[in-house]
């Protein structure tokens, strides 16, 4: 089990002081607004943000926590979020790459400021850093150095931003702040989904989804990609579902929770991820076995397909979800179809990369190489015309990329997860952060399966719930303390 480093005593309380100096702000701001010519109020503007800037570098090294809220948002704002297209490096400038990197700086002058010498210890950290250590050795021999070593960089990345989420959030305050921010981007992108289906106006260009094998276009919210939008939605729902069936919890938290749930539902529904409609379907049902609920399942199924099956009639858009999600099971009955393309093109990389296997084993054709060779191996009734040569499955990727190895180190550390999960649920003491462990084992679950069909080992928010995992333990021993 995690132990809690020693800190010092902390109270974050909003005194009266402080609150009326945010109302006065506030009257300022609107006043200026109301009453002050447009070129005063663009110098006001200029001030308030450079007070803000001064006030970030004065309370960020002392409250660096203040950014994990930053860093959800900008996580899922993804391709919307772009302050920087392109680089000389091939790759985008994001929000959320200046606040990762504004965090590290302020938590590490954080460290200098309180002289704190006393961390938690990192449960997985030796199955990462052999991890790590396999894509290293790979980068000698790939065929794809220049972008394999970015990504090795972003999956450091990845690891220190865990580790970072497991330090930070040490107290209750922080772990709702966090949650809060969790449900207003969960909220918000998928009110924009909603928004996206009515008007037709969609990130990622209907010719591209028309192409991969759908009739209609699929909202993408803020990310360049659906299936990635989707796979956010899944796991935001498995959360709040999770934290809603905490026994105890008022019911007006529970109507609080409706909001990101629902809408996050009715935004998965119309991106279409059959993927992650069944990392959905198998995230619940860990969820509701681990809650003691699994006979809620039933219902929620029951309650789905009669409401499909009875505006199926009346709304052309729910005839459509119901054939797509009926096409799950006719999949290998209809697999080499033009109408099934994108789908059977997962299981032509999956033979792919077992042929890359086979002539690497040890330790693979090297990391991000599995693009570059999928020419020499790709089978002769792959549909040529798809445009992508990314395995949609991980754990394919990681075997033909690290080889036996690899992909030995990648379930070592699937395991070590889902065991320190699994065995803290059993021993927490605290019914709330009992409930939260529950969801966030049952949100691990749930990226695993969608995994399986998106392979986005570099997802932020897979490194952040995990992070989170890690750090829940550590708030039950203190409450218990």
């Amino acid at each position: 089990m995690t132990i809690p480093a020693a800190k010092p005593g902390r109270h974050y309380l909003l005194r009266q002081g402080w609150f009326a100096a945010f109302l006065s702000l506030q009257a300022a701001i609107l006043a200026g607004y109301l009453f002050l010519p447009p070129e005063y109020q663009l110098w006001g503007l200029a001030g308030i943000a450079g007070l803000a800037g001064m006030a970030a570098i004065l309370l960020l090294p002392m409250f660096p926590w203040l950014l994990i809220p930053v860093i959800v948002v900008t996580t899922a704002l993804d391709s919307a979020g772009r302050l920087v297209q392109a680089t000389a490096l091939g790759m985008p400038v994001t929000g959320f790459h200046l606040a990762f990197v504004l965090l590290c700086a302020s938590y590490a002058m954080h460290i200098f400021l309180t002289k704190r010498r006393s961390f938690p210890r990192l449960e997985i950290l030796v199955p990462l850093v052999v991890f790590l250590g396999c894509i290293a050795v790979s980068l000698t021999y790939t065929p794809n150095q220049p972008e394999a070593t970015l990504s090795f960089i972003r999956m450091s990345c990845m690891v220190l931003l865990l580790y970072l989420m497991q330090v930070l959030v040490d107290s209750r305050g922080i772990l709702n702040l966090t949650i809060l921010s969790l449900a207003l981007a969960l909220t918000g992108t998928s009110a924009l989904a909603l928004l996206q289906i009515t008007t037709a106006q969609f990130y990622l260009p209907a010719s591209v989804v028309y192409h991969l094998g759908a009739n209609i276009p699929r909202a993408s919210g803020t990310y360049h990609n659906p299936n990635l939008f989707g796979t956010f939605l899944a796991v935001g729902i498995i959360f709040f579902a999770g934290i809603a069936l905490i026994p105890r919890l008022g019911w007006w938290k529970r109507a609080l929770l409706l909001p990101p749930v629902l809408l996050g539902a009715a935004a998965l529904i119309i991106t279409f991820s059959r993927a992650n409609w069944m990392a959905l379907f198998f995230g619940f049902a860990v969820l509701l076995f681990l809650a003691g609920k699994l006979r809620y399942l039933l219902y929620l199924m029951a309650a789905s397909f009669a409401t499909i099956l009875l505006i199926m009639n009346y709304v052309p858009i729910a005839a459509y979800i119901f054939d797509r999600f009926l096409s799950i099971f006719s999949f290998f009955t209809e697999f080499g179809t033009d109408s099934r393309a994108s789908g059977s093109a997962r299981v032509y990389f999956v033979l792919a990369a077992l042929k890359m296997f086979l002539d690497h084993p040890l330790l693979g054709v090297g990391w991000r190489a599995f693009p570059v060779v999928f020419e020499h191996y790709q089978p002769v009734a792959f549909p040529h015309w798809l445009p992508t040569r990314e395995s949609h499955t991980l754990f394919a990727t990681i075997i033909a990329e690290l080889g036996l190895v690899g992909i030995t180190v990648a379930a070592w550390i699937v395991w070590r997860i889902l065991s320190f999960g699994l065995r803290n649920i059993r021993t927490m003491q605290d019914e709330y952060l009992r409930g939260v462990m529950i969801a966030l084992v049952a949100v691990f679950v749930t990226f695993q399966v969608s995994l399986t069909f998106t392979g986005e080992f570099a997802n932020n928010f897979l490194w952040m719930f995990t992070g989170l995992m890690y750090a829940i333990p550590a708030l039950d021993s203190e409450s218990r303390a």
